[in-house]
């Protein structure tokens, strides 16, 4: 069989499913243009050009190459929509998705290869403006992390970029395309939302892996961030003005053990200090003499050893090292929960700021949550971050 030319003229193809409430509706029109050089030869290869138009509106292409007629029908085509409008699918997206579409324009840059059976496909999806309506509560809603996945794939413009790349075989009776594509997506839109500061990270050069951006390292006592976690705020910053629909949740948090050692120890050095200028009448040297600074521990753990109830005295001075005695000193020294709160929450404020300020992230996208006063896995203390839509 050898069929030189088909020709179409303004083809027109409906498709409408009234298994769906409200009943979908769409349609290809003015399909125009050419097949050329269909034959059964194995080898022969017909050309393809076809133009037309989706809903009468978005324009559709579809230019290659193609067999049917072999036993082993072969293709390879590219298929290319633009601008089709998303409404469309309002009642896919809220039976399946669980939100409706309220805006969206959709353009596709498809690539089908058939061969022996084979497929291969490039999908390259844009997404333009994409909003979604109001919740619905329909039971045969998936469980995807939708609201967040297309937070993170929305740049600052709006748009949204995925690559679909699809393998199969037809032979296989359980391949089938639609679903393999719908898992495909599924999947991407699962593993985002599962690790976004993987995303994150890659959206800034340098930016950081994901374990270390979801938290900030903090010395024991301090709410200073160090010039390393500084570098890593501005990553994520950056990384969030290409991502507008995203929001950062803020964690302070404090360790039981080592931040109430390391601020007990800070008000002993306080203490000593002060007695040091005092005895130098006002003086603003703050680095003491180790001679003077060991005479000043021995003198506070008398006095201090003197107060203890007769139970409990330390043993005398004479019998323990300076060391020995500044260690109990400092242990001595309560630090409330209140203190450990506090710090918490000022390292949290400590990140605010330096993520809004100067104009680089509005101030309702940072958010501060409860402070947590049970960290203690780290040698330092760690701030946790968390991204939400």
């Amino acid at each position: 069989i050898a069929i030189h030319t088909v020709k179409i003229l303004r083809g027109t193809a409906t498709f409408e499913d009234d298994s769906i409430s409200p009943a979908v509706k769409t349609g290809l029109y003015d399909l125009t243009g050419t097949v050329k050089g269909l034959s059964s030869k194995q080898i022969a290869r017909a050309d393809v050009d076809l133009s037309g138009k989706i809903d009468k509106v978005a324009p559709l292409k579809i230019a290659g190459t193609i067999n049917p007629l072999t036993e082993e029908a072969f293709s390879d085509l590219t298929i290319r929509f633009d601008n089709v409008d998303l409404t469309t699918a309002t009642p896919y997206t809220g039976k399946y998705v669980g939100y409706p579409i309220r805006k969206g324009k959709l353009f596709l840059d498809l690539v089908y290869k058939v061969s022996e059976k084979q497929v291969e496909a490039e999908n390259k999806v844009a997404v333009d403006q994409l909003t979604f309506g109001d919740k619905t509560d329909s039971p045969d809603a998936l469980s995807l992390p939708v609201l967040l996945a297309v937070a993170l794939l929305k740049d600052r413009n709006g748009r949204i970029d995925i690559d679909l790349p699809i393998r199969g075989n037809l032979k296989d009776p359980d391949f089938k395309y639609g679903k393999v594509v719908l898992s495909t997506l599924g999947n991407l839109l699962t593993k985002i939302a599962a690790s976004p500061f993987t995303l994150i990270g890659k959206l800034v050069p340098g930016g950081g892996d994901a374990e270390e951006l979801q938290h900030l390292t903090f010395e024991p006592g301090s709410a200073d961030i160090p010039p390393a976690e500084m570098k890593k705020l501005d990553a994520l910053t950056k990384g969030l003005e290409e991502r507008p629909g995203l929001r950062l949740e803020i964690t302070g948090t404090a360790d039981p053990a080592r931040d109430r050692r390391a601020v007990a120890l800070q008000r002993f050095q306080e203490v000593v200090r002060n007695r040091w200028r005092q005895e130098n009448k006002g003086t603003s040297e703050t680095d003491l003499p180790p001679e003077v600074e060991g005479r000043m521990i021995v003198q506070l753990f008398e006095q201090w050893r003197k107060d203890q109830p007769q139970a409990l005295q330390p043993p005398d001075a004479k019998l323990l090292t300076t060391e020995e005695m500044k260690r109990t000193l400092v242990e001595s020294i309560k630090v409330d929960d209140d203190v450990l709160r506090a710090l918490a929450r000022t390292r949290a404020e400590q990140v605010q700021a330096r993520m809004v300020g100067d104009g680089k992230l509005p101030d309702e996208r940072v958010f501060l949550t409860d402070v947590d006063l049970t960290a203690s896995d780290h040698d330092k203390v760690q701030s946790r971050l968390n991204i939400t839509a």
